[in-house]
């Protein structure tokens, strides 16, 4: 077996005179030709999602909350006088929904009741049977 101490030690890498000396000077200046002296780097995609992309989704949580509150809150009354009656009508008809149906979820109040009234104060009894007649109402 051999031993380490009788293992010649032999140089077999030999480095040029004076590399050491020179390079620190050749690192820097391969340092100083590789980049710029002032780096300006935006990238477009990166600011978007950090900035433009939450002020996007608040505006349109916003207009969704926005639309849903104000839904809620319009009156039924104004919104079936917006439908035409004819259409009422054929909806009414077409599905099975009896007057006593109606009646017995309609909620008037006197008020309501009396301005229903005037409107039909200056038809006459011939004008009530034709119209009676006409939507099939017995009387």
């Amino acid at each position: 077996m051999k031993r380490l101490e009788d293992i010649p030690k032999k140089q077999n890498f030999k480095v040029p005179d004076g590399y050491f000396d020179e390079l620190s000077m050749r690192i820097q200046a391969r340092i100083e030709a590789g980049q710029p002296k002032y780096k300006v780097s935006l990238s477009y995609g990166k600011l978007a999602l950090r900035y433009a992309l939450p002020v996007v989704l608040v505006g349109v949580i916003s207009v969704a909350l926005w639309n849903n509150y104000s839904a809620k809150n319009e009156d039924p009354m104004a919104a079936l006088e917006n439908i035409p009656a004819g259409q009422l009508l054929a909806y009414l008809e077409s599905d099975e929904i009896s007057t006593d149906d109606i009646m017995e979820h309609a909620a008037f109040s006197n008020s309501t009741v009396d301005e229903m009234q005037k409107q039909y104060d200056g038809i006459s009894d011939s004008e009530l049977d034709e119209l009676a007649n006409e939507y099939d109402i017995n009387i």
